[in-house]
């Protein structure tokens, strides 16, 4: 098998795979249909649930701990209508909880299923950050915020501003328009971004006592799926090394002498790098015999003279060695010219040690 052919076969596996998924992703609105846009009686993975379906409200707890929260949720929903229940996160040491409880013939719409995720909460996961959006599609309207709080058109709050105004936030700016298309589109980006903390809350509610659901089905398809796209996965990664060094075999000595070329340039490379390390370290020396110059000016005799990084020393006797490092001090390019030690009389000459640093701004005049 070449690798043009091993692509199209990954590319057909993939289509397939993604084919196989929009099926078992439906959306329950008037009808329920997959995600494609066709009407769909097969078991899901995932149903997103249409906005007419539940009721939406929220509720503020004093609990930090997710797993205590959960706890308290269990005992106040019990005999509850069917409820969905998302935990955000911890602010001021509270939590604040949306539930989204279910119509009565909800259950029954959704069919067999895992997940059912209410259609606000994939949707608002796409818009922008402070933005509202009105949602039109199968004959409902609704606004919706990116913060997740969405109201049905109708009653008092019957425009997008007032809407806006209700959720905090800018009524003047121009809300966003989602017709059927966008949002179908919209949905399975929304799902790809909710936060993985979330899909254990919205599995279907009654799941386990459900002994209609076909979860042995749907884990086959899922681990066929899977299994064989590794399996082909690994085959195209095999196949691909071996086309690879094949190639490689049938250039022969090409290929020797191209990994002795480049195993050249690699030493070169690395000689290329010491010998400019060593030229960044050398100072010159032209600076030393300047302020020689300056000091055999003032009538000084030079003991020793060194450069210890970046200070030079300069050890010597002279007439008065206060010319001598007045004459320094006023170099352009040198600074810091100080005595680094006391002026002694020695034979009607005077002895001193300058030290002093250099600029490199100096002349050689």
């Amino acid at each position: 098998m070449t690798r043009e052919r091993l692509d199209a076969a990954v590319a057909r596996l993939k289509a397939r795979l993604k084919t196989e998924l929009g099926r078992r992703i439906v959306w329950v609105t008037d009808a329920r249909r997959d995600a494609f846009g066709a009407v769909s009686t097969m078991a899901a993975l995932v149903a997103v649930l249409g906005r007419e379906h539940y009721a939406e409200r929220r509720k503020s707890y004093p609990v930090r701990s997710w797993r205590d929260l959960s706890r308290v949720l269990r005992q106040e929903l019990t005999g509850a209508p069917p409820t969905l229940t998302l935990i955000g996160p911890v602010a001021d040491d509270r939590r604040e909880v949306t539930f989204f409880e279910l119509s009565p013939a909800a259950l029954e719409r959704l069919g067999r299923t895992v997940w059912v995720v209410p259609e606000s909460l994939a949707l608002s996961a796409t818009l922008p950050a402070q933005r509202v959006a009105i949602v039109e599609r199968y004959g409902l309207r609704y606004f919706l915020a990116s913060s997740g709080v969405s109201q049905i058109a109708g009653g008092a709050v019957r425009t997008a501003a007032l809407f806006a105004m209700a959720a905090g936030l800018d009524p003047d700016q121009e809300p966003l328009d989602v017709g059927q298309e966008d949002a179908n589109a919209r949905l399975l980006q929304g799902l790809r971004r909710l936060g993985a903390g979330a899909w254990p809350r919205l599995l279907r509610p009654g799941l386990s006592l459900d002994p209609g659901l076909a979860w042995r089905p749907l884990g086959l398809v899922v681990a066929a799926g899977l299994a064989a796209y590794l399996v082909l996965g690994s085959a195209y990664l095999s196949l691909a090394q071996t086309l690879r060094e094949h190639e490689l075999k049938s250039l022969g000595p090409e290929v020797a002498t191209l990994l002795d070329s480049q195993r050249q340039v690699e030493k070169l490379s690395a000689e290329q790098h010491a010998v400019a390390k060593v030229l960044s370290d050398r100072h010159p020396t032209y600076p030393l015999w300047r302020i020689a110059a300056r000091a055999w000016q003032k009538g000084a005799s030079i003991a020793g003279l060194a450069l210890i990084d970046g200070r030079v020393t300069l050890r010597g006797t002279a007439p008065v060695a206060t010319d001598v490092l007045g004459v320094l001090a006023a170099d352009p390019g040198v600074v810091e010219a100080r005595f680094a030690a006391p002026v002694r009389q020695s034979n009607g000459r005077e002895e001193f040690v300058i030290t002093l640093r250099l600029t490199g701004t100096g002349n050689d005049g």
